[in-house]
């Protein structure tokens, strides 16, 4: 049976916006459009459930974007990602939309890669690549020059790599079960090589924020937490400062796992709170595997009977991540168990 196509809500005045954006989307979405705030008020309240993700203008009479980011909040309907769209994403901008927690702005003229591929990252939907010999060789000599720079920093503030380290190497673990399990996943081996390292930068935005951190009493849950979720954007933003199209697999599995390895199934993570199959398999997996390295670090030494103690409490944390990726650890363990004690 087909899958449904992800539902898209398009509220702004201007008609000759509405068809870009339309034309953009194309089949690969149902779009539904108004021109007007109180509009898509009363769309939002009959299809709360149905729609995946809102495109809201900024600038329109009568009610303006902010305004209607308001009434949704003050109705309980603010659970579906927004992304704004502006001619310009000012800094007053920025801030009123942070109130909202909102993070996501659309530019005009309209961007169709840009916003195609930030489509799939929040939908959690896929894009098939072939990777030709330049375009492995260039992201390998990517990924060293990132990996020379963050062990840098790592090692500046008394750290070593080794957790970031392990979680890739499980991560490849996970991934040469799941190409068994999937052949239609069209893995190869250096695509797992190239996803496997890009767990290792899954927290690379924490670059950004260390000092601030420091200056914030733990105490204080609501600072500590919006710079968390920050370090998660901040982590892509780096990622991205290579534009190389040669480079952009690595990019955009990377990207995406900065963002969103610390969301959960169940929709109590972060920063989007991101439930169920949104978030992308490889994002499920970066946070399984970190999860798994750093409760394992909690003991004095790794053997199998703590690598299987840890491997059952997550597998019995059946919102951490789909009920498939359970059964893949469950399936990994033996391998998992083997890769920890030769480092013994």
């Amino acid at each position: 049976m087909a899958q449904a196509l992800k539902q898209i809500l398009i509220v702004d005045d201007s008609e000759i916006d509405r068809a870009i954006l339309k034309s953009i989307l194309g089949d690969r979405f149902n779009v539904i459009e108004t021109d007007n705030g109180y509009k898509a008020l009363e769309i939002i309240s009959k299809l709360r459930n149905e729609l995946d993700i809102i495109f809201l203008d900024i600038s329109m009479p009568l009610i303006n974007g902010f305004d209607l980011l308001r009434l949704l909040r003050d109705n309980k309907l603010n659970h579906i990602p927004v992304f704004l769209i502006s001619g310009e994403a000012t800094r007053d901008n920025v801030l009123r939309a942070s109130e909202f927690e909102v993070t996501e702005f659309i530019g005009k003229p309209f961007d169709r890669e840009d916003i195609l591929r930030r489509l799939q990252s929040r939908l959690g939907l896929t894009t098939t690549y072939e990777l030709s010999p330049e375009d492995i060789s260039e992201t390998e000599k990517y990924i060293a020059a990132l990996e020379n720079v963050y062990k840098a920093y790592l090692s500046n503030f008394g750290k070593d790599d080794s957790h970031y380290v392990h979680m890739s190497a499980l991560m490849k673990i996970l991934l040469t079960r799941y190409r068994m399990k999937n052949p239609e996943a069209e893995l190869t081996t250096k695509k797992i090589d190239i996803i496997s390292k890009a767990a290792y930068f899954c927290d690379i935005g924490m670059m950004m924020v260390p000092d601030k951190m420091s200056m914030i009493s733990s105490r204080d849950a609501d600072k500590v937490q919006i710079l968390m979720n920050n370090h998660t954007k901040m982590g892509a933003n780096i990622i991205r400062l290579n534009p190389s199209k040669r480079c952009e697999f690595f990019v955009q599995i990377c990207t995406d796992m900065c963002v969103y390895h610390h969301e959960r199934f169940d929709g109590k993570g972060y920063p989007y709170r991101l439930s169920g199959r949104n978030n992308l398999i490889y994002n499920q997996m970066c946070r399984l595997v970190d999860e798994f390295d750093s409760l394992l670090s909690k003991f004095y030494a790794s053997n199998e009977q703590q690598a299987s103690f840890v491997a059952n409490r997550l597998l019995q944390d059946q919102g951490i991540v789909s009920p498939e990726l359970l059964e893949l650890l469950d399936e990994c363990k033996q391998s998992i168990f083997e890769y920890y004690a030769r480092l013994v």
